[in-house]
């Protein structure tokens, strides 16, 4: 977590699980923790909140990134089965960012047995 941030592991454990946490202050920790990089702790909040944009917002840089991790995590947050054409969109961006292995599983979820033949992986 970072200094200074006010939300230790602990304190964020507690809002997380409060049933009388506010959707402005959640939506505002979740913010907090995207501007800070710390998008999977957004993602807690986000999801909490029921912060429907800000999560597609995640989901687009999820996306982009060919982060698998994160796509997945923000696919359940939102509650959607992705269809083939967006986890291929995830295989290309993350086989353009020498993530291999997460390109083969997102070309797995889209049906494709392997990157397409123009797909070389970078040497």
């Amino acid at each position: 977590m970072l200094k200074g941030s006010g939300l230790n592991c602990l304190d964020k454990r507690d809002l997380l699980n409060q049933h009388a946490a506010s959707v402005e202050t959640l939506v505002r920790w979740g913010s907090f923790f995207e501007e800070s990089s710390l998008v999977h702790d957004a993602v807690d909040f986000y999801q909490k909140a029921g912060a429907q944009e800000p999560l597609g917002r995640l989901m687009d840089l999820a996306v982009e990134e060919g982060d698998l991790f994160l796509f997945k995590r923000v696919c359940k947050a939102l509650g959607i089965d992705p269809d083939a054409g967006r986890w291929g969109r995830v295989g290309e961006k993350a086989r353009l960012h020498g993530k291999l292995l997460f390109a083969a599983e997102a070309f797995r979820h889209a049906g494709v047995e392997e990157a397409p033949p123009d797909a070389e992986s970078p040497r």
